[in-house]
């Protein structure tokens, strides 16, 4: 393990820190040139400003002072133009850029390697996107002005001190894979960490509640780094399917599911120890025996809200063999396989619901899609497509394990092969989670820069049990598909992190996790958006997301108690965020606490974050919340609630 140890005069303590990087970090000398750059404290009582300052306020730092950062920071201050700014007239116009942006606009590489740009762009405020008509306008809306291109926790430390110090809002980007503007901000400072990008193995890790293989990461880890550390180092660790996901940020802060999900857990469960800076800019680690508030609430109780991430130290495990299989049937003939009747379908359909809690009893993986499928004549049919996974299972132990669901689908009229025909794709892990076939892509709203609509509910163990509750689930999610006209579509998970399977930890992950069955999701699929395509108005869009919202009524209500995970919810619709998104207000009250402990002036705010609710995004309207802009937008004033 790499392993250092600095004593610096601007900090409390001696500090172990995991890699080289964090050894670079303010010192006295650089807050005797720069006191906008000064430690903050975290028992300041020092008063809120009521809105954060924005250009054009006096209060706004002159260019001279951006400069001075600039120099504290040693050339690491970017100011970024949006990535279509090359599509506007102007002097940053160029026709050729802007058309290999446009042809590669989906891309989340090109979205995760640019400093401000984020894979779902509607909460910029869509102002300034790669259009073919360059005398549009183009305007920094949500994106940030300034941003820190960290590569040492001493730029961090820099960034979030000034922010603090001067009354800026401050965002965090690592790679952007988010659904909801949690990681840009109009008129905002960003720290952005996806260049921190360091790793190490550690066959043999010792923690006081832990002995056995872990590995460290860096903040700006993503899920492709960790795939080749993973066959290089003949292990795996949990880490997200989507390979520009930054596995440090949203995915482990907000719970992080994998094909492992249902075998070791999620994430958050398997972390050891983590290194973060705060908001009064000091380095601190976090774990069960230190700061271990800090270390709860990281794990599972929210991204961009307790401090920023520099790395982590997580359990690793040995590689296992890994079976998996796809199913696919559709009310739509394809080739010599027919078409089934609609009832058919949707008997089939309850059929692979009723076998969830099999795959999830195996430590598996169920990976479902209902989408709506051109029928060739003017109407469209349906099609269900999975792909089950098991962990630490052979092809005959596969075989023997999926017998019984083809063999009730063969007898429902389904055409689905027989037992012994089916195709088994066997492999050691790490390997990529199973995902549907290339003829069914778009796969899901997490593959390529989108302005989905989405939301999610975790459907319990309650809700597969036979009889009722089983149709119950499964006539909402019917009613989905087939009364939004193709609207919204289907995507389900089966996968259960009990805490039997996590090792039992405790953190803040939402507890209905613990005893859910499929995570599902409902998302709108002409959300997709090539760059080039007509925005639309945003009160079209705001009648999409209420209709939206009446059909996850449908799945609240079988599934009181329950929730949504955060990463793919519908953060900014959600009736009741608390119970949703945080397992209900004791919990909540308990990371208020934390918040309150480690950020007392809010210097880290995202949308529904813990401690959001006492501030709004005001729109140029400056009605904030109750307007409708700033809970949907964020090219507006983040400012207290009630504040002048």
């Amino acid at each position: 393990m790499l392993l250092r140890v600095l004593l610096l005069s601007s900090l409390p303590s001696i500090l172990a820190v995991n890699f080289p990087f964090e050894e670079v970090q303010l010192t006295d000398a650089d807050i005797s040139s720069n006191s906008d750059v000064q430690f903050g404290g975290n028992n300041s009582e020092a008063a809120i400003e009521g809105c954060k300052y924005i250009p054009g306020d006096d209060e706004w730092p002159t260019e001279a002072e951006w400069a001075r950062l600039n120099d504290t920071l040693g050339g690491a201050l970017l100011k970024p133009k949006p990535l279509a700014s090359v599509c506007y007239a102007g002097p940053d116009y160029d026709a050729r850029k802007c058309s290999t942006l446009q042809r590669t606009w989906t891309s989340a590489a090109l979205h995760a390697n640019d400093p401000i740009s984020i894979m779902s762009q509607w909460p910029s405020g869509h102002s300034c996107v790669p259009t073919s008509n360059p005398n549009s306008t183009c305007t920094q809306g949500g994106w940030p002005v300034y941003v820190v291109n960290a590569t040492t926790v001493r730029h961090i430390q820099a960034g979030v001190n000034f922010a603090r110090n001067r009354n800026i809002r401050l965002v965090i980007k690592n790679s952007g894979h988010d659904f909801s503007g949690r990681s840009i901000g109009g008129h905002s400072l960003s720290i952005w960490v996806h260049n921190l990008k360091d790793f190490a193995y550690h066959p043999t890790y010792t923690a006081s509640n832990y002995t056995g293989r872990a590995v460290s990461y860096a903040g700006g880890y993503q899920a492709q780094d960790a795939q080749v550390e993973m066959a290089r180092h003949n292990m795996t660790f949990i880490v997200a399917g989507g390979p520009t996901v930054g596995i440090a940020g949203g995915f482990l802060q907000s719970g992080g599911h994998s094909g492992y999900t249902s075998f070791y857990g999620m994430a958050a469960d398997r972390v050891l120890s983590l290194q973060a800076v705060t908001a009064d800019g000091r380095l601190v680690t976090a774990s069960a025996d230190e700061n271990e508030d800090l270390f709860w609430a990281f794990r599972g109780g929210g991204a961009g809200t307790y401090g920023i991430i520099t790395s982590v130290v997580v359990q690793a495990f040995p590689n296992l063999p890994r079976a998996s299989g796809s199913i696919q049937f559709s009310t739509v003939a394809s080739g010599n396989t027919p078409g089934v009747d609609v009832e058919t379908f949707w008997r089939g359909v309850q059929a692979n619901w009723a076998y969830g809690p099999a795959i999830c009893s195996e430590g598996g993986l169920g990976y479902n899609f209902i989408r709506h499928t051109p029928s060739g004549n003017g109407t469209s049919g349906y099609t269900f497509q999975t792909s089950i996974s098991l962990n630490n299972r052979t092809a005959p132990q596969y075989r023997t394990f999926i017998r019984p669901l083809l063999l009730e689908l063969r007898a429902l009229g389904i055409p689905v092969p027989l037992p012994s025909n089916l195709t088994i794709r066997s492999t050691l892990s790490p390997s990529p989670p199973p995902f549907s076939p290339p003829s069914l892509t778009p796969r899901t709203p997490s593959d390529t820069t989108t302005n989905t609509l989405i939301a999610s509910r975790l459907f319990q163990l309650s809700n597969h049990a036979p009889g009722a509750p089983l149709t119950a689930m499964s006539n909402s999610i019917r009613h989905l598909v087939e009364t939004s006209g193709g609207a919204y579509e289907f995507h389900g998970m089966h996968y259960s992190p009990t805490l039997a399977a996590a090792g039992h930890p405790s953190n803040a992950v939402h507890p209905a996790f613990r005893t859910t069955i499929m995570h599902a999701q409902a998302y709108r699929p002409d959300e997709w958006w090539d760059g080039t395509s007509p925005v639309g108005t945003w009160d079209a869009r705001t009648q999409r997301h209420e209709r939206l919202q009446r059909y996850l009524q449908t799945w609240r209500d079988i599934t009181p108690g329950s929730g949504s995970y955060m990463n793919e919810g519908d953060i900014t619709g959600e009736p009741d965020p608390v119970g949703a998104f945080y397992g209900g207000e004791e919990r909540y009250e308990r990371l208020r606490g934390v918040k309150r402990r480690w950020d007392p002036r809010g210097v880290f705010w995202t949308v529904r974050g813990v401690g959001s609710e006492g501030w709004e995004v005001r729109g140029e309207d400056e009605e904030g919340e109750d307007g409708g802009l700033g809970v949907r937008r964020q090219d507006g004033r983040l400012c207290l609630k009630g504040a002048d």
